[in-house]
């Protein structure tokens, strides 16, 4: 019976490292973005600062080298995303301004439990008169915020704040040449034409897509994590599929516009994504926080403990 209980260990054990590294080589992953998504997801609310070893530490179990995380922290450093500080023959690198603002934003569309609701407004941006770089560098901030192109020079969103919008083109030094309308839903008479709009302005079919090949990524961890012995989640393995998870699901969800259910095509699977990261990523946030704590240290010693806003993340997480 003992040896019996210690195959099945050995086998659930076997199963969802077989998970990880399959995910790990699922597609090629990007030193730069996936120890972005490490910042957004573990370190954001812990400070924001780590010493380069805890890194490596961290990575080191998915596969991924000293080599592979000095490049990327050295490549984040000099795209101003990253500021570094050398104590000794020690590096740190904390979230730079630039960094934190994006990762803040990120963060919000990431986290969030549910679609947004709407009340039928529209936020509308009209650029004419910029220059052609100033242009495509705002209108490519834009649209990843979840703008589409409905003409060359007309961005529209239904999901938008128009405060948030403005600090944008503000931050971009644009926010006096460019032209903010607030306008409502069509008339009845417009709604079809509007929807197929929509279908090719914010390519729908291509985020549905993609949205699919992530459920189908992930979904099988869920039995393998709700069958398990509790010990054989062990931190680190909580960690790795955290990290995972996340990363995958932001490469995802940062170019869903998050338009409003009435604009969206049948069989959207926006929703059954975001669901399974929440039931995933509920699961194993202890393991993965436990984890953390014990390789991260800052230039001041211990990470600091997660304020409430972490707590918060996917409609609440345990120890809340």
């Amino acid at each position: 019976f003992i040896k019996e209980k210690y195959n099945n260990s050995m086998n659930q054990m076997s199963k969802l490292d077989a998970f990880i590294q399959q995910a790990v080589t699922a597609t090629p992953i990007s030193g730069t973005s996936l120890i972005a998504s490490l910042y957004g997801d573990a370190l954001l609310q812990r400070g924001g600062e780590v010493w380069l070893g805890s890194v490596a530490a961290l990575l080191e179990g998915l596969g991924f080298g000293e080599r592979f995380v000095r490049t990327a922290l050295f490549r984040l450093n000099k795209e101003e995303w990253l500021d570094v500080v050398r104590i000794g023959r020690r590096s740190f690198y904390r979230l730079s301004d630039k960094g934190l603002r994006l990762t803040r934003r990120a963060e919000h569309k990431i986290y969030r439990a549910n679609a947004p609701e709407w009340d039928g407004t529209w936020l509308l941006l009209l650029s004419e008169g910029l220059e052609k770089n100033v242009l495509a560098d705002v209108k490519k901030q834009l649209l990843w915020q979840g703008f589409g192109a409905l003409a060359p020079s007309l961005l529209a969103s239904p999901s938008q704040k128009l405060a948030d919008v403005q600090s944008l083109l503000h931050e971009a030094g644009v926010a006096e040449n460019v032209i903010c309308f607030e306008a409502h839903s069509p008339l009845a008479l417009s709604r079809a034409a509007l929807r197929s709009r929509v279908e090719e302005c914010w390519h729908l079919t291509e985020q549905n897509e993609m949205y699919e090949s992530f459920i189908s990524l992930f979904r099988p961890i869920l039995p393998l994590l709700r069958d398990c012995d509790p010990a054989e989640l062990t931190p680190e393995r909580s960690f790795q599929i955290q990290l995972l998870l996340i990363h995958f699901y932001r490469r995802v969800v940062l170019k869903d516009p998050l338009l409003p259910e009435e604009l969206l095509p049948a069989h959207w699977a926006g929703q059954t994504a975001r669901q399974l990261c929440i039931n995933i990523y509920q699961r194993v946030s202890p393991g993965a926080l436990a984890f953390v704590s014990e390789k991260g240290e800052s230039s001041v010693g211990e990470l600091p403990a997660p304020g409430p806003l972490y707590y918060q993340r996917l409609g609440g997480l345990p120890g809340a």
